[in-house]
């Protein structure tokens, strides 16, 4: 993709490139060649910047001139506020499945980072790289593997339901009394104790 953007000295239109990630070739570089591509990347970000901060001026310098400064600054508070929300969207379904609460990753991560396109696409492997970070420096914000409990509601015993409140032991049934001893047999408590079941 290339955007054009106009040099605010000579006043010529200049085409720039967009550079897609990952560069080819770079996990063979090794650190210090992808040092020099991320400085390079930087300053080349930096740039674009520069460049877009200066048609942001010449445009809010032109719309003064023909006295549309207050249309001119509700357009770009709504584009402000649209942008935002298309980046706080994509933000939180990049995170799924990255973060306990993908609604964390607009907290912690500057939307101001990225831009959203005329059309309204947002750079998919910078967000990805933002919550990668993200959860580099937070590693509590991850999301589990698996669920936390693998239990279930229900704390009673498991297993057999006719073996549900078995005596099975002799100390426990010298702890009842005469009668409880004849309710349990009569229940049928006493069956694992007595080997019928």
């Amino acid at each position: 993709m290339s955007d054009e953007i106009v040099d605010a000295v000579d006043g010529e239109v200049v085409e720039v490139e967009e550079v897609e990630a990952p560069v080819e070739g770079e996990e063979a570089l090794g650190d210090p060649g992808k040092k020099a591509l991320d400085s390079m990347k930087a300053e080349r970000k930096a740039a674009l910047d520069r460049a877009k901060a200066a048609e942001a001026e010449r445009d809010a310098l032109l719309a003064k001139l023909e006295g549309r400064e207050a249309e001119y600054s509700a357009e770009v508070e709504k584009r402000k506020v649209k942008d935002d929300a298309i980046l706080r969207a994509e933000l939180k379904a990049a995170a799924k499945g990255k973060l306990a609460d993908p609604a964390d990753a607009s907290l912690f991560i500057n939307l101001s980072d990225f831009e959203v396109s005329d059309t309204g696409d947002v750079d998919a492997d910078a967000l990805n790289t933002a919550i990668d970070d993200l959860i580099a420096r937070k590693p509590h914000l991850a999301a589990t593997a698996g669920r936390r409990f693998d239990g279930d509601a229900d704390a009673g015993p498991k297993g057999d339901p006719k073996k549900a409140g078995q005596i099975t032991s002799q100390e426990e049934l010298k702890r009842l009394s005469p009668e409880a001893i004849v309710e349990a047999e009569a229940a049928g408590r006493l069956d694992t104790l007595l080997g019928r079941g």
